[in-house]
Order: C-alpha cells, then structure tokens, then sequence
C-alpha cells in the first residue's frame, strides 16, 4: 500500500478496496477493474484511492497476490505425507494446473502477474516453488548446486504459459496441456535430481 503524507494507510477501507478488487477482477476480468468503477461501487472519491494505493497496477499486484495465496493453499492440498518429495512436487504442479483451469481466463491472468524485484520476478507461486525446492536441497532430494530460483522460474513459465494456452484455445484440451507441462517440469526435475 501506498503512503499519505509519510504515514501508510492500511485500515478497514483498504481491505474492502482489494476485496472488491479481487471480486471485480477475478470475475469480470482486469478490463473491468479500474480507479472508477472501485470509486462507483464503495461511493467514494479518487483521493480514497490513491491515499492508499501508488496507481491500478498496484491493486491489480494485490489481486494477484490473492489469487496466487489462494492457488497455493489449494494446491498444497495435493501433498502426501507418504509420498516422495519429487511425486509431490509433481502433484502440486498438477494440482496448480487444474486449479488455474477450473476457474476461468481471468484468474489465470491474475497469477501470472508478477512484480519485479533485484532478485528477479516474484509471486507467491513462483515463491511457493523456490521454498520447496530450497526444502530438497536441505533434505538432500535436490542436488545442492540446483538454482532454485531458476528451476522455480522455469516451472513457472511452463505452467503459466500451458494454463494460458488452455485459457485462450477453444481446441487446446487439458490433458494435452497436462501432458506437454508435465514433460518440462520432468524435465527440470531429473536435472534437480541429477
């Protein structure tokens, strides 16, 4: 969130703010979430607004940031405790897959947004996959010279570029889609356990 006057403005309008962010833009897509329909819907000024948040792009960032915390809490659900790490990594990649595709084109927008930091792009995904691997190269399942960042990258663009193929083609099933991630990230796993 933005500043007022050197002092951050989080409190109970905020919230409703990104929660109708979230509702607008998960439903009727990014188009349809702007500075002026927030205002139209909470009966508020613009100086509402920006008081709390820099510009549009930073309210679309707090969608994102839900969507993908909301993508990752289901996705984790696919975790067995009886499972090796490298099954489960699989299933939690599968499992986001078809979270993204059961939901629709606008949700799937939504968590392949990212912000840009020096270390590279971000999302909570993206974030999701570095830990977990990070979790390998401690538990001695991912070869130790693994950059994590990279091969978490690397999943990443492969199941956000499948799910928006998926999004965007009428004749593009899933399971091909399924089939064409899933060869990747083996891919990427055999080089991680290598």
């Amino acid at each position: 969130m933005a500043f007022s006057k050197g002092k951050r403005i989080e409190d109970e309008t905020s919230k409703r703010i990104v929660d109708l962010a979230v509702n607008i833009g998960c439903k009727e897509g990014p188009d349809a979430l702007t500075v002026t329909r927030i205002c139209k819907e909470l009966n508020c000024d613009r100086r509402v607004i920006y008081n709390r948040f820099r510009d549009l792009n930073e309210i679309n960032l707090l969608v994102a940031n839900r969507c993908n915390e909301e993508l990752v809490a289901n996705a984790r659900g696919a975790i067995k405790e009886d499972a090796s790490y490298y099954d489960n990594f699989k299933a939690l990649i599968q499992a986001a897959l078809t979270y993204i595709y059961e939901r629709n084109a606008f949700f799937q927008y939504y968590t392949s947004l990212y912000r840009v930091t020096e270390g590279g792009v971000c999302n909570e995904i993206l974030q999701d996959f570095i830990t977990m691997i990070e979790e390998g190269k401690r538990n001695g399942d991912v070869r130790g010279e693994t950059d994590s960042r990279e091969a978490a990258e690397s999943i990443w663009l492969l199941l956000t570029g499948i799910s928006g193929m998926l999004a965007s083609h009428i004749n593009y099933k899933y399971q091909d889609g399924l089939k064409t991630m899933m060869y990747g990230v083996n891919a990427i796993l055999a080089y991680m356990n290598y």
